[in-house]
C-alpha cells in the first residue's frame, strides 16, 4: 500500500514537471495527500479536448485525466482502485487571446478541493472557480506518468505539482550557457560554483556566494526571453527570465532620464525582433547567481543586475512601465507586453 510523502526537500518549489518528471529523489510508491496541481493552456480553447490523460492497472485501476468542453467546462476524472471522483469546473469558461492557467487545490485529509481557471494578464483579472469535498491523494508514480509520457499537439502548454498553496514565484535568472565574466576570464554561467570571483561593473570583483540551478517552466506565464545579438551589446544570443533586469544604455537614456545607463526587466523588451518570447521548450535549465548584494555583472557585452529585490537599492534606476514605453518608442521598438 502507498506511505504517506513528507516533502520537506520539496517545500521551496515544484514537486514534478512535464518533460521533465519528479524534480528530487522520491519513492514512486508514495502519496501526495495535498498539493497544487497547475497546468497553462493557450488560448482560446474552443473545442472538446482531452488536456491530460493517464491511466494504470498497476498494482490497482488508476486514471487522472482532465477534459474540457465548451458548454460542459472543465472536468477531472480521478480513480484510484474502487474510488472514483469527478472534480467539475462548470462552463462556459471565460475566453480570449493569450495564456489562462487551470488551478487544481486538493487535500485530502482535510476532504477539500478547489478547481479555477483565470486569464492570465487581464487587467481586471478574470477568474472563475468551483469547490467541492473529498478528493484522492495522488501517488507519485502516477505524476511521473503523467510528467514523462509523450505529449500530443494540443493547447497545453506545460504543467506542474506543488506543495505550496500557490505556483512558486517566477524569479531573476539567466541561461547556463551566458558567458560571465570572472577573475579567471570568461565562464559559462552553468559552470560557476560559490568562491569564484565576479567581475561587477559597480562594486568590481565580487566573490560568488551560491549559484542555484533551477528547472523550471519555459511556456505561458514563464516563458523566458531571448536577447538575440548584438542588439543588447553580446556577440551571441543570451536566454534569460522575464523579469531579469538588464542595463540598457544610449542617447536616447541619456535625453529622457538624465543617467548614463537605467535597468528594465528583460519581458518589456520583446518586440518580436531584438527580443523574442522563447517557448520552445517546455522547461529550462538556468541559474540563480548570489553575490549577497546586488551588482551589475559583465555578460558577454551586457549588463545584468544580480541580486536586486525590494530589500536591496537597486545598482541603477529601474524604469516603470510607462517610462519604459516611452524609451522603446524613442527607440524605435514595439514592445509587446508592458513591465
Amino acid at each position: 500500500m502507498a506511505r504517506d510523502l513528507m516533502l520537506q526537500p520539496l517545500d521551496q518549489g515544484w514537486v514534478a514537471l512535464s518533460d521533465r518528471g519528479l524534480l528530487a529523489s522520491a519513492d514512486p510508491a508514495q502519496l501526495i495527500h495535498r498539493g497544487l496541481f497547475v497546468m497553462e493552456l493557450a488560448l482560446p480553447l474552443q473545442s472538446v479536448n482531452l488536456l491530460l490523460d493517464h491511466q494504470s492497472n498497476q498494482h490497482w485501476p488508476r486514471t487522472f485525466a482532465i477534459f474540457h468542453d465548451p458548454a460542459t467546462g472543465i472536468v477531472l476524472l480521478h480513480r484510484q482502485g474502487k474510488d472514483v471522483v469527478r472534480h467539475v469546473l462548470p462552463g462556459p469558461l471565460p475566453q480570449g487571446r493569450g495564456t489562462a492557467r487551470l488551478s487544481f487545490q486538493f487535500d485530502a485529509p482535510a476532504r477539500h478541493w478547489s478547481l479555477s481557471f483565470e486569464l492570465l494578464g487581464n487587467d481586471p483579472p478574470v477568474k472563475i472557480a468551483a469547490h467541492g469535498s473529498n478528493p484522492l491523494p495522488m501517488p507519485l508514480a502516477d505524476l511521473q506518468a503523467l510528467c514523462t509520457a509523450p505529449r500530443k499537439p494540443g493547447p497545453v502548454l506545460w504543467f506542474g505539482m506543488t506543495k505550496g498553496a500557490a505556483p512558486p514565484g517566477t524569479a531573476p535568472w539567466i541561461g547556463l550557457r551566458t558567458p560571465v565574466e570572472t577573475s579567471l576570464g570568461t565562464v559559462m554561467a552553468g559552470h560557476l560554483k560559490p568562491g569564484d570571483i565576479l567581475l561587477t561593473e559597480d562594486r568590481g570583483p565580487v566573490p560568488l556566494l551560491a549559484a542555484t540551478r533551477l528547472a523550471l517552466p519555459a511556456r505561458g506565464s514563464f516563458a523566458p526571453v531571448l536577447l538575440r545579438a548584438p542588439f543588447f551589446g553580446q556577440t551571441q544570443d543570451q536566454l534569460v527570465s522575464a523579469d531579469q533586469l538588464l542595463a540598457i544604455s544610449g542617447h536616447e537614456v541619456e535625453y529622457l532620464f538624465g543617467s548614463d545607463s537605467v535597468l528594465m526587466p528583460a519581458g518589456v523588451l520583446v518586440d518580436g525582433c531584438t527580443a523574442l518570447s522563447d517557448q520552445r521548450r517546455a522547461i529550462t535549465d538556468s541559474v540563480a547567481l548570489d553575490l549577497g548584494r546586488p551588482a551589475l555583472i559583465f555578460a558577454d557585452g551586457c549588463l545584468l543586475s544580480i541580486g536586486h529585490d525590494a530589500a536591496n537599492e537597486m545598482p541603477l534606476r529601474c524604469l516603470q512601465t510607462h517610462e519604459v514605453l516611452t524609451l522603446m518608442t524613442l527607440l524605435g521598438r514595439t514592445p509587446r507586453r508592458a513591465a
